[in-house]
């Protein structure tokens, strides 16, 4: 994967100042940071959900026996371990996609659930993010209930 910016971080890459830790990367040879934490330098970020990079620092802090934990998917058709939920899952039975939520706490359904990378939140997929007023809405054919912005398919009702 082709990086088309790379930081000049002073204070340890730690935070959303920091170009690459705010996209999701890591620094590279290229970065001139000092001190560099960037959390993302020591994963394969193309491994985790959206949701498992925001809250990369929880996963992690989760122990080995925390990630061998298995979670019952939502379908009921498989017990998964947690370290396999990261990303997206597919079960081999239904062939739903599923993924862990740490904002929920729980397995979710791919197509369900998406993560709000502006709010920092999972989400129901009925809901959807409003460029306007920056906050998140109900109803992708209604209006934004927070400032009244048109919704993305309201056009279509």
């Amino acid at each position: 994967m082709e990086k088309n910016y790379h930081c000049n971080c002073k204070s340890g890459c730690k935070n959303n100042r920091c170009a690459c830790f705010k996209n999701h990367e890591p620094c590279d040879d290229k970065c001139g940071c000092t001190d560099c934490q960037n959390p993302f330098n020591e994963i394969d970020v193309e491994n985790y959900s959206t949701c498992a990079l925001e809250n990369i620092n929880i996963v992690k802090a989760l122990s080995q026996e925390e990630l061998d934990e298995e979670h019952e998917l939502p379908c009921g058709c498989e017990s998964v371990e947690l370290k396999n939920l990261l990303n997206e899952y597919e079960c081999k039975e239904c062939m739903t996609v599923y993924w862990f939520s740490f904002c929920l706490d729980e397995v979710v359904q791919d197509d369900t659930t998406w993560h709000c990378e502006i709010c920092g939140e999972c989400r129901d997929w009925r809901e959807w993010h409003c460029e306007k007023c920056n906050k998140c809405t109900y109803g992708v054919t209604f209006p934004c209930q927070h400032c009244g912005n048109e919704g993305p398919y309201q056009d279509l009702v």
